[in-house]
């Protein structure tokens, strides 16, 4: 089953258990997925990546304004545990360390070419603020 039929399936079944936050959330991404259906551009896995962006807004707002805001840092992060769920599992800093080491002894050390190559392999399981931190502590410039 796809990004996209799960949603649909996981929002009747909130619908119907009566939660409204979750519900209201799944209603959002589905919507995104289907204005992206209609694109003629798009192309690849846009449902993931659609997630990935959203997720990406909520933390960022989290991270700068959770201080400020927290009722509504708490709700963007139940909704970041509901969307997690579709995505795959994310890369450890272990993994990515030695992904990364296997792309440097390939011969690439420049670090926006080897999270190039990090992104090209593993795709959506790649945190890119966590595989930044990694190739920084690695010393990739």
């Amino acid at each position: 089953m796809d990004i996209k039929e799960q949603v649909q399936k996981d929002r009747i079944a909130a619908l119907r258990a009566g939660e409204s936050e979750r519900k209201a959330v799944l209603d959002y991404v589905l919507g995104e997925i289907q204005k992206k259906e209609k694109d003629p551009h798009a192309k690849g896995d846009f449902a993931a990546a659609i997630l990935v962006a959203y997720i990406k807004s909520l933390r960022e707002f989290i991270d700068s304004h959770g201080a400020v805001h927290p009722d509504t840092a708490d709700k963007y992060t139940r909704e970041i545990g509901y969307l997690a769920a579709y995505l795959p599992q994310q890369m450890t800093d272990d993994e990515i360390r030695a992904s990364a080491a296997e792309i440097v002894e390939a011969g690439e050390t420049r670090k926006g070419l080897v999270m190039k190559a990090l992104k090209e392999k593993h795709g959506n399981a790649l945190d890119g603020r966590r595989a930044t931190t990694v190739l920084d502590a690695m010393g990739l410039k």
